[in-house]
């Protein structure tokens, strides 16, 4: 959804508890600026702002960390979200015709294996009348890189069972964050939120 706030625009996702309650507002960090030749130009700074914040917030089964469609490129945030304690990374966002078919899936294969997480994508069904055609396929994923529930290009309701033990399991099976060579190299956040 579009957030005006004072003079800026975001692209915002609000997170709302079973009670109604406003738990955050996420605004989407990474602006979609993009130019493939003969396929699609998008320039959002144009008109949008970039978010500043991260966005995580409890549920009584896990932590989740949000994310807003090109937010899933950057693999740095995701890490960022895992370190904080996220079992599932929640990404609503409008791939479209060019980049769904390339990128939709393999983004989210490659988030949740990368950080042991459990990612969710949510995107418009296709309408093919539109001026902008998003691809659809909203999915979960495990963190061992499985596609657990996968919707088509069509309005539909995607359900899966978000398996804490089995996160857990593999986390003690395939260690990968106690291994990472933070003498070597590492991701850090310049600022907290």
């Amino acid at each position: 959804m579009g957030e005006r706030d004072g003079e800026k625009l975001y692209s915002t996702c609000p997170v709302f508890g079973p009670d109604g309650t406003l738990l955050l507002k996420h605004r989407k960090i990474h602006l979609y600026d993009i130019d493939i030749p003969g396929k699609i130009c998008t320039q959002e700074s144009e008109t949008l702002s970039p978010g500043s914040n991260f966005s995580v917030f409890d549920t009584p089964f896990c932590k989740v960390g949000v994310g807003i469609c090109y937010d899933i490129c950057f693999s740095e945030l995701a890490q960022i979200y895992a370190r904080k304690g996220c079992q599932l990374l929640v990404y609503p966002g409008i791939f479209n015709m060019t980049t769904g078919p390339i990128f939709w899936e393999l983004l989210q294969r490659g988030r949740a294996v990368d950080n042991q997480v459990y990612v969710a994508t949510a995107c418009p069904a296709r309408d093919e009348t539109a001026s902008y055609v998003a691809w659809g396929h909203s999915s979960v994923v495990s963190p061992w890189g499985e596609v657990v529930s996968q919707a088509g290009s069509e309005e539909t309701v995607v359900y899966a069972d978000i398996d804490l033990q089995y996160l857990s399991d593999m986390r003690q099976q395939f260690p990968i964050s106690s291994q990472r060579r933070s003498d070597l190299y590492s991701v850090n956040a310049t600022q907290e939120g």
